[in-house]
């Protein structure tokens, strides 16, 4: 039996809503808008079909455990998105690694979620 099961969303809990959807639209061109979700202001966007859903932590006790992602990216150019992590308050997490071919690199979000940036060289 064949399933064809795709990924429909990612919901990811954010501190800093405005910095963290201003760095994904910028570095990664996806569309947010304002949702609510059973009275709570979140924003999606879409991701190449995918909703990425941004919920806001609510409390400063949900800030104290709440959980890190990390996704990964293909992007064409690691340096620009790199300079906009930063732009955003973003950090670097090490040094650009080039191996084969390939460049990557992790970074933080503005909320401190590690992303795995991927290019070629």
């Amino acid at each position: 039996m064949t399933h064809s099961n795709t990924l429909a969303s990612i919901a990811i809990r954010v501190h800093h809503m405005d910095a963290m959807t201003a760095f994904y639209s910028e570095a990664f061109g996806i569309p947010f808008k304002e949702v609510d979700t059973f009275g709570i202001r979140s924003r999606f966007g879409d991701l190449n079909g995918i909703t990425l859903k941004f919920v806001p932590i609510r409390e400063e006790a949900d800030f104290e455990n709440y959980p890190v992602h990390q996704l990964g990216f293909g992007v064409r150019d690691i340096q620009k998105v790199t300079e906009i992590v930063l732009k955003y308050g973003g950090k670097t997490e090490g040094e650009i690694i080039h191996n084969d071919g390939k460049v990557q690199v992790a970074v933080r979000d503005p909320d401190g979620n590690t992303i795995e940036l991927y290019s070629k060289a």
